[in-house]
């Protein structure tokens, strides 16, 4: 769950952002080797953390079997033994006996060959011992999601996210449970942060966390935490906190981010002499006179304090928005997708380039015509625990220079020029630190056609993974189409058509970044916006995707569709080829039945993953 507004960086900052993004692309360096994709979240029976019994009523057994949704996957690779491999995702499969999302958890002990799935201890209806004694469960918490996982060196897993509850009282924290035994055990949860009900405008968001691996460290051992605090009126900031004890305890959540109104996702990196970095994107806002950026704060102390911000690079952002045809509806649909588990919140703020950051059909539906899932400009930085070198990387998405064009339709994703609405080619952007200065940011992995976003990063043992989804494949790709649109065919709705073209990709350099070798992850592409979502009218792909690495061994998960069953909703006039399979009836009145068959395959979003070696 995210949330944050569509920035929007006035005409006269265009140049700025250009020259920023420098276009020059890196150089290939042939194709690493990458085993066959399969499904993380599997559909087959969840077991139970510490081989409890599951008691009479308990959520997690449904799990499996129901064939719901999973996005927002995050992944590590076992420091210790690389064999072992941890991913995690917002499990939507407790809602049926739950009534809430969960924090699924998933564990391969065979480099991701072969998974078994669980859900961290404390979701309503877990009578274990682990779940009675969990603080979310204590605080009568009904949700929890947006997990991040990281190893330590000594086989302790500390797996981090969110948790709420969607009525009040919302109780919304910060958790770090931690795993030990290569996650064979779970040990505990504790509470990091808390913030008041979002309904007042204070609530907590994108996690990230991070262990020092450093090979030189002082501060080896050390746990590190860090998140969105919204405070409302934009006044957002980057929360940290850390672990001395692993994980048993955190210090008081501090504010690191510093000269910015207007922050979100956090990502963390510590380099092998234990110098903490700790990035984020600062997004575009009149009201702190600010431009969009990548901000990042330091720590040569272990965290215990910071560096003020300091920026990495400005950029254009790269973010889906729209205009609903009916903006109370849509909002309407929007509250109550989130208070019956079945979507986020997807708000667009005051300063957003539309109302809408994602469309869909019903209330969902935009102007437009096309049917989207949301997506936003993000960073993620990394550090080689193993090197003497000390670099940083970073990797963010961007609305690549010159390939900016005025909108055809309400869609925009570019900024504006003027009071035209704008559309761009995304593209992935990496840039390194050397020396304390950052390198011109250039793309990763050109593409003359394709939307490229979502991506993440990793450095281990002298070898970089990076990775992100990308439209490349489409058949229809055109810069004024989201991915998964043919806006040249549309139906007797205004609907354009669906088309299949969203792929995952990788790719690895063994020498900082100069060279990259690129690979398709994906072995079958699929089409992102089935509409799984409020009540089956919006597409949710989730925010993120993830890669973990130990030397040239890598695990990357991301967010597939290619298991949901296509239907036909019965409801509404055109978009059918974004409709998934559901069952309803109609009555004397006109009104329609809730969906009757939601375990048959039309919610069946999956966590993927696959293997590479570079």
């Amino acid at each position: 769950m995210r949330h944050h507004r569509i920035s929007s960086i006035a005409a006269s900052a265009l140049a700025v952002g250009a020259l920023a993004l420098g276009s020059t692309p890196l150089s290939a360096q042939g194709s690493a080797v990458v085993r066959t994709d399969t499904p993380v979240t599997v559909d087959h029976a969840y077991v139970k953390a510490n081989s409890r019994t599951p008691s009479a009523g308990d959520a997690i057994t449904a799990c499996g079997a129901n064939r719901r949704q999973q996005n927002e996957p995050s992944t590590a690779v076992d420091a210790r033994n690389p064999e072992v491999v941890v991913a995690g995702s917002n499990d939507y499969c407790t809602v049926e006996l739950a009534g809430g999302t969960w924090a699924g958890f998933y564990r391969s002990t065979n480099s991701g060959m072969g998974w078994t799935d669980s859900l961290l201890p404390g979701y309503p209806t877990d009578a274990s011992p682990e779940g009675l004694a969990s603080p979310l469960h204590q605080r009568g918490i009904a949700n929890a999601g947006d997990p991040v996982q990281a190893w330590d060196l000594q086989g302790r897993l500390f797996y981090m996210g969110n948790a709420f509850n969607r009525e009040l009282p919302q109780n919304g924290s910060v958790w770090v449970a931690t795993y030990d035994q290569d996650a064979a055990h779970y040990v505990r949860t504790v509470i990091v942060g808390k913030a008041g009900p979002a309904l007042n405008g204070r609530f907590n968001d994108k996690t990230s966390i991070e262990v020092d691996r450093g090979v030189n460290s002082p501060h080896r051992g050390n746990v590190y935490a860090a998140w969105s605090l919204f405070q409302g009126n934009g006044n957002n900031s980057i929360q940290f906190a850390r672990s001395t004890n692993h994980g048993a305890t955190f210090s008081h959540p501090a504010k690191i981010s510093t000269g910015s109104k207007d922050v979100q996702f956090a990502d963390i990196a510590v380099t092998s002499n234990g110098t903490v970095y700790v990035a984020y994107r600062q997004f575009d806002s009149r009201r702190g006179q600010q431009k969009a950026a990548i901000q990042y704060v330091v720590s040569t102390d272990g965290g215990a304090t910071f560096s003020p911000a300091a920026t990495a690079a400005q950029f254009e952002p790269f973010d889906a928005a729209d205009f609903a045809g009916d903006p109370a509806a849509a909002k309407e649909a929007h509250e109550q997708a989130f208070e019956h588990a079945d979507g986020p919140e997807s708000e667009a703020g005051d300063e957003s380039v539309g109302d809408s950051r994602d469309c869909g059909s019903g209330p969902f539906a935009c102007q437009s015509g096309f049917v989207f899932f949301r997506h936003d400009s993000q960073p993620r930085i990394t550090a080689d625990p193993k090197s003497a070198s000390q670099d940083v990387y970073l990797v963010y998405d961007a609305t690549i220079p010159g390939t900016e064009e005025v909108s055809q339709t309400t869609y925009n994703t570019a900024d504006p020029q003027g009071t035209h609405l704008r559309v761009g080619q995304g593209g992935i952007y990496f840039a390194s630190m050397q020396g304390g200065s950052w390198s011109a940011p250039r793309l990763l992995a050109p593409s003359a056609k394709g939307h490229q976003f979502f991506p993440d990063i990793n450095a281990d043992g002298g070898v970089l993974h990076a990775l992100w989804h990308d439209s490349r494949n489409d058949p229809a790709y055109d810069v004024q189409y989201p991915p998964g649109n043919n806006g040249d065919v549309r139906d007797a709705a205004g609907f354009a058509a669906a088309t299949r073209g969203l792929d995952t990709y990788a790719a690895s350099s063994t020498n900082g970044g100069t060279d990259w070798a690129l690979t398709q992850l994906s072995a079958t592409s699929q089409m992102p916006n089935y509409e799984m979502f409020g009540d089956r009218r919006v597409p949710f792909h989730g925010d993120y995707n993830y890669v973990s690495s130990v030397g040239g061994f890598a695990y990357n998960t991301w967010t597939d569709t290619r298991q949901v069953a296509p239907g036909d909703d019965p409801r509404y006039a055109g978009g059918e080829g974004f409709d998934v399979h559901q069952c309803r009836t109609q009555d004397a009145t006109g009104a329609w039945s809730a969906d009757t068959c939601p375990n048959d395959g039309g919610l069946d979003q999956d966590i993927f993953g696959a293997a590479t070696t570079g």
